[in-house]
């Protein structure tokens, strides 16, 4: 709902208060007993309400018109300039609007007489310079006498005498007059320079009229201003020679106006389901950035009116008393606004958690203030405390100590602190929202298994579990201890279905993501027995690509109790006891067994990993099952790939490095040499993977033991299975 900058027009509907001062107003000019001209002022800023405090005096005037003798009613004639862009306009209409509201519009005779007059008059005024500034522009337009069907006199010492008859005819009908004219002119502030002095010169052409009154509606600075640029004196001077009755429009009562404020958010405001809202933060922040700002009913429109676009169109993915504040300091303080855009990680931290720039703000707390009284001089203070109240980090960097929330804890509440949010407060655009709030909710605390089953296999088939999984770590708080298992067992599912993304043993594929997720939710769970039997049920219950991705998660438990390497992934609190982990262990070693009776671990997905938890829970049947694949010289190959370990330097340069030497157990380097000589010559060996081929051309550059810290760059690689390629097509039948 938009929310118009239209004034009311009755005193009914007035909702800040103002109906007693326009009382006031209405009954100050009443209660003027006198027939002489005087002017009377209404003053106040743009957007306070200057129209309606008017709309409601005319009307209160009105009213009391109707409780009098007909000789005191008072006749009112509203004039808007701002209708008239065009100077020669104005002053046609003005006069033209003085004529018809007196001559045609009342029935009575002594009010037609004035308007009569009031039309000579300005009749007579055409082509005269009878008043300074007014007369230049009168004789740029049409005669009046177009308008009036007048004619006027050649000689110009003729109009200058016929004018000041036609003044003094009117002064005579207007004394006549019983009741008096109230002339109410609104806006003047919005008119040019010129046609603002225009307007007080044409005020001033009347002014000598008995039974007239002025009602003149303006900001007086920006009229002062404009009066001082055109009249080259000092425009306040020239205003008090005119307005003899100056009316203030009162302050607006704050609270009030907040109520106001108030009924409209309540009107925008969608929190999600489960979210309450939080009084205390909302305190800070209105107090902080959005009541410095709103001083008028115009002011809390605009606000509106913009906070419902802005709000609206991301309100699922964002939170609401942040897109609040947020949404003032960019309609009232832009620059300021621009500032938080252009400095996201000085307000929420870099990668690693407060940043440099942080520290930098910290040390430098004047530097900052400064830079604020630059960007916003007219209260820099003001304007610290506005972004402290949205980014934690930064107060307590800058102002004072705040209650710090976690990245997790600031995404779940979707704040414009979250590293991952911060952006769309600016872009307001939800096309880089992968997957919306609602989704993952409905999936960590509502949906069955199937359900689940099908949302997070065509999340994977999006392209999307990478993003789901850090959804759950972000969320992890929040997900019920009872759905966790079954949350469990959907992912571990799914992560046996991951493409190999590469072949480390330590990376951070989504596998790897994947894995670390699932221990976190693990540690959810308080009970360590109860920890224990799931991870033992999925490893015993898992098909066999869910097996192969458990393997990441044996390989982590074993790394926090320090059983597989100098590491620092040990961790106090374990995710399973000792030993459980034996007990693991043994399941990994029956499992593997029982899926070797149809599969060659060389061809594993996860053979490597498979590999080396093997060689280090059991070593003798590892031995035992290796020596025998490898008589087969096609399976030598597959195993070299998974002893080579990746490098890359500086410069861009890669290859491979055989740092394990625990192949030599069964096997040495001249037989792998050999064979791999030998099976090179084969469709076979052109069939395998790219890995097996590189490292086996890897393997041959490692024994000529000329290539220094690396057995061969990837260049190296290439040009020996280039050479290999053409020695094997060239050995072909031709």
């Amino acid at each position: 709902m938009i929310n118009t900058d239209k004034p009311i027009n009755q005193i009914s509907e007035d909702k800040l208060g103002r109906s007693a001062f326009a009382k006031q107003l209405a009954n100050a000019i009443v209660n003027f007993q006198t027939k002489d001209n005087y002017a009377v002022s209404l003053q106040g800023k743009w957007g306070c309400g200057k129209t309606s405090v008017l709309n409601m005096a005319i009307e209160e005037i009105t009213h009391l018109s109707t409780n009098m003798d007909e000789k005191d009613k008072i006749i009112i004639i509203q004039f808007n300039p701002w209708n008239f862009t065009d100077t020669n306009q104005l002053i046609n209409q003005f006069f033209l609007t003085l004529t018809n509201s007196l001559k045609i519009d009342s029935k009575d005779k002594k009010v037609k007489d004035v308007g009569a007059a009031i039309e000579k008059y300005s009749s007579a005024l055409e082509y005269s310079e009878y008043i300074p500034i007014v007369g230049k522009y009168l004789k740029l337009i049409p005669k009046l006498s177009s308008v009036f069907g007048k004619s006027v006199k050649d000689n110009a010492e003729l109009k200058l005498n016929d004018v000041s008859y036609r003044k003094r005819e009117v002064e005579k009908a207007l004394v006549e007059l019983d009741s008096r004219i109230l002339v109410v002119i609104d806006d003047i502030d919005r008119l040019s320079n010129e046609q603002i002095r225009l307007i007080f010169q044409l005020v001033n052409a009347v002014a000598g009229f008995s039974n007239i009154t002025y009602l003149l509606s303006f900001d007086k600075d920006i009229v002062s201003r404009a009066l001082g640029d055109v009249q080259g004196c000092k425009g306040q001077e020239y205003l008090e020679k005119i307005i003899q009755v100056p009316f203030d429009v009162p302050p607006l009562n704050i609270s009030k106006l907040h109520n106001i404020l108030f009924d409209k958010l309540n009107v925008l405001i969608e929190l999600p389901n489960g979210v309450e809202f939080d009084r205390k933060r909302w305190s800070t922040v209105f107090s902080s950035c959005i009541s410095p700002f709103i001083n008028t009913l115009r002011d809390v429109n605009r606000y509106c009116n913009t906070l419902s676009f802005t709000y609206a169109a991301v309100k699922a993915e964002v939170d609401f008393i942040d897109m609040a504040g947020i949404n003032a300091l960019h309609i009232f303080a832009a620059p300021i606004f621009e500032w938080i855009r252009e400095n996201k990680f000085s307000l929420i931290g870099g990668y690693s958690g407060g940043g440099v720039v942080l520290n930098e703000l910290k040390k430098h707390k004047e530097e900052t203030l400064q830079s604020f009284k630059e960007l916003y001089p007219e209260n820099s203070n003001v304007m610290l405390n506005a972004i402290a109240s949205l980014f934690p980090l930064f107060s307590n960097s800058v102002l004072y100590p705040s209650d710090l929330a976690s990245n997790n804890e600031l995404h779940q509440a979707m704040r414009i602190a979250a590293k991952d949010k911060f952006d769309l407060y600016f872009s307001l655009s939800l096309d880089n929202i992968k997957i919306s709030k609602k989704e993952v909710d409905n999936s960590l605390l509502n949906m069955e298994d199937l359900e689940l089953r099908a949302y997070i296999r065509s999340l994977n088939e999006r392209e999307l579990f990478s993003d789901y999984l850090e959804e759950i770590k972000h969320n992890l708080s929040r997900i019920p201890e009872d759905r966790i298992e079954l949350i469990l067992s959907v992912l571990v599912f799914q992560s046996g279905r991951i493409k190999v993304e590469d072949t480390k043993l330590i990376g951070f594929g989504t596998a790897v993501i994947s894995v670390y997720t699932i221990s976190d939710l693990l540690f959810r769970i308080g009970n360590e027995n109860i920890r224990y039997d799931i991870v033992a049920s999925m490893l015993s219950h898992s098909d066999f690509e869910s097996f192969q991705f458990l393997l990441h998660l044996l390989h982590i438990i074993e790394l926090t109790h320090g059983r597989v390497a100098e590491t620092s992934y040990i961790r106090e609190e374990k995710l399973i006891t000792l030993e459980h982990l034996y007990e693991l262990e043994g399941i990994f070693l029956e499992r593997t067994n029982s899926f070797l009776t149809e599969t060659n671990l060389l061809d594993w997905k996860e053979s490597r990993r498979a590999s080396f938890l093997w060689e280090f829970i059991q070593k003798e049947s590892y031995i035992d099952y290796m020596s025998e694949t490898l008589a087969d010289a096609f399976s030598l190959p597959k195993y070299i790939s998974i002893k080579a370990n990746e490098w890359s330097g500086s410069d861009g340069s890669c290859g491979y490095t055989f740092d394990d030497k625990s192949y030599t157990n069964f096997i040495d380097d001249a037989t792998i040499i050999d064979t791999i000589n030998k099976v090179r010559f084969s469709d076979s060996f052109w069939a395998l993977d790219k890995r097996a081929i590189e490292t086996s051309a890897a393997f041959i550059l490692k024994s000529t033991n000329t290539m220094g810290n690396h057995e061969g760059t990837i260049l190296l690689i290439n040009e020996i299975i280039d050479r290999w390629k053409k020695e094997f097509t060239d050995q072909a039948p031709q």
